[in-house]
């Protein structure tokens, strides 16, 4: 059963309201309970209402106003990216809605209306995700990595069949971290060669569920989670404190994350990488 996200904030749990229509809906009452928002006094200053006004136009003309995705990453993950909204698009959301990073990102009107988006462009107009994807893939003179749902997560079996035919026979290596098994397990077509699957902790699937999931041929292993008694900040992973803290609490053999991708190797990045099939990846809970 999925777990309910239960936000402490009340401009939070405002935001986390609207993304359930966004996700849930008609197109119509998702420009009622954005119009909501927009004349509330927690969203009244010019970030808020500039980046509403943007959506707005997504909601009435079904094209992106906001980029799709990230192409510039940031400090912690360079490649191309694809969020969507969090807790609402994640039927095996369990206990990392407890500390799921993705809910930070609303301070920021623009993230959280980008999310939103696309949430809103894979129910209603996936074609534009499809022209999106296509611009870069076409313009990419090599291989390059993109990661699936940095933000949200598979929200059904459509979904994934979507995404797997969509970047089949890419020049994309593509990875995620899902706990949608449900989805990917009533998936019935052929599996993309360039798509890595990481089992992310803190799902709501029971353990015969996971077996089945382990044995896809696109899963590489479990990313899991750890905690190690507090929060880690983001310039923290992978210093010898917290990855001795990580190797105690788990007390297993595994890599450990150091928290920025693309920096874990001299041959690519541990998620993306098939040779580290079964060898659990562990970062702390942050």
């Amino acid at each position: 059963m999925q777990k309910t996200f239960k936000p402490t904030a009340a401009k939070t749990a405002k935001l986390y309201t609207f993304a359930h229509v966004v996700q849930n809906g008609t197109n119509e009452e998702i420009i009622d309970a954005l119009d909501v928002l927009i004349a509330s006094p927690s969203f009244a200053s010019i970030g808020w209402q500039q980046s509403f006004a943007k959506l707005r136009n997504v909601l009435f003309n079904l094209d992106p106003a906001f980029t799709v995705f990230k192409l510039d990453g940031n400090s912690k993950l360079p490649f191309v990216a694809f969020s969507s909204l969090p807790g609402v698009t994640c039927p095996g959301a369990g206990a990392c809605l407890d500390f799921c990073y993705s809910f930070r990102a609303w301070r920021y009107p623009a993230a959280f209306a980008r999310q939103c988006q696309n949430a809103f462009l894979m129910r209603f107009n996936k074609g534009a995700i499809v022209q999106a994807f296509k611009a870069i893939d076409d313009k990419a003179q090599s291989l390059y990595d993109l990661r699936l749902y940095v933000d949200g997560d598979f929200s059904s079996v459509d979904d994934v069949s979507f995404w797997f035919d969509l970047i089949d026979g890419t020049k994309a290596r593509v990875y995620g971290y899902s706990k949608s098994f449900d989805a990917l397990l009533a998936y019935k077509g052929a599996y993309p060669s360039n798509y890595v699957l990481n089992v992310s902790s803190g799902h709501n699937s029971d353990s015969d569920t996971v077996t089945r999931i382990k044995a896809l041929p696109i899963t590489r292993g479990d990313f899991i989670a750890v905690s190690i008694g507090k929060r880690v900040k983001s310039n923290q992973h992978g210093t010898r404190e917290v990855n001795q803290a990580l190797r105690a609490s788990f007390g297993q053999k595994a890599f450990t994350c150091p928290g920025t991708c693309g920096t874990c190797t001299g041959k690519g990045h541990a998620c993306g990488m098939q040779a580290l099939k079964g060898l659990p990846i562990i970062i702390a809970v942050h």
